[in-house]
């Protein structure tokens, strides 16, 4: 197709909605080209967590997940997309994706919704209602999860107490450690007008626990939720693993999660995902071994449940479509 096929209207909505998307610490790692008539999506390393995640691997998973909320954007606004996944890893590895239309369509009603829930969906760190997740609605999560391309597990007994296990863990890995809570206080507690990072009213009290779980401790951030309800109740959790461990794996993670996460949405569930297990090199290897028998590599947890507070929580701020597309003046007329 030719560049006029799509307008720059069209093109910054789409990054408007994948900028919604999202990635540990709210960091936002990523960029977009308009080449040609296409969208390309560009990893932005100047975004890097080199103490919480040093591998770059929850980098690529928080592109995947903007590449999906992308694709969600174009087929509600009647372009359905061909993506193209490192298109070039010899010349330019930090092109994770290319994103071409195939022709305009109507439409359907679930793209519309998908778009729709992508658009109001914000991570919910609050407790749970304790009464649990219907097994069908699970399992509508789990199958949105693997059309994705990435395996996802409801943990249950033994599974799930592992999980626990390794969260705790992990938590206590990283409050021993000086240099990542200087890296997670330069990114949370932040103030209401920053366009980055966690604002202060997104993140939980300090120190705070959810039933079996330990949830990430945000250090100085001190900020309470009124709550109603006992005991103080995690969820359900789903487990995204990759048979591989690379780029593209974690790509396919990142996709994955953010198709969990906007079925979630359209059932009325809250949702929240959880990383702090598997950004310790320990931990994320005895969950490999006591949950997935070492037939995979797991990725990223998601707790859902009921919400237990009336109305949403706030969403957390973006950075402005025009500093993340590049190359649109004079290719995509309006």
């Amino acid at each position: 197709m030719t560049e006029a096929h799509l307008s720059s209207n069209t093109l910054r909505e789409a990054v408007a909605l994948a900028s919604r998307a999202p990635s540990l610490f709210n960091v936002q790692p990523w960029r977009w080209r308009a080449v040609a008539g296409s969208l390309e999506l560009v990893l932005d390393r100047s975004r890097a967590l080199p103490e919480t995640d040093p591998t770059g691997r929850e980098l690529a998973l928080s592109n995947g997940a903007a590449l999906h909320h992308a694709v969600l954007a174009l087929r509600a606004l009647g372009w359905p997309a061909r993506v193209h996944r490192l298109p070039n890893p010899d010349e330019e590895a930090d092109l994770l994706a290319r994103i071409d239309v195939v022709a305009a369509a109507e439409p359907g009603e679930i793209d519309l919704a998908l778009a729709g829930a992508a658009c109001v969906r914000q991570a919910d760190r609050r407790q749970y209602q304790p009464e649990p997740v219907p097994a069908p609605l699970l399992r509508e999560l789990v199958l949105a999860g693997e059309a994705a391309g990435a395996d996802v597990l409801v943990a249950e007994g033994d599974q799930r107490y592992a999980l626990a296990q390794a969260f705790m863990k992990a938590s206590v890995v990283h409050g021993a450690s000086e240099r990542y809570r200087r890296e997670l206080a330069a990114w949370t507690g932040l103030s209401s007008v920053e366009t980055e990072g966690m604002p202060e009213y997104s993140s939980p009290l300090h120190g705070r626990q959810y039933g079996d779980l330990v949830v990430r401790d945000y250090g100085r951030v001190s900020v309470a939720h009124k709550e109603a309800g006992s005991p103080r109740t995690a969820g359900s959790l789903l487990l995204i693993s990759t048979a591989n461990d690379d780029v593209a794996a974690h790509l396919a993670a990142g996709e994955a999660t953010s198709a969990v996460l906007c079925q979630a949405e359209l059932e009325g569930l809250a949702s929240c995902p959880l990383s702090e297990a598997f950004e310790v090199p320990e931990t994320r290897a005895f969950v490999r071994r006591a949950v997935l028998h070492d037939a995979g590599y797991p990725q990223l947890a998601i707790r859902v449940g009921w919400p237990s507070v009336s109305g949403r929580p706030p969403q957390t701020p973006r950075r402005p479509v025009r500093e993340l597309l590049q190359d649109l003046v004079d290719r995509h007329p309006d």
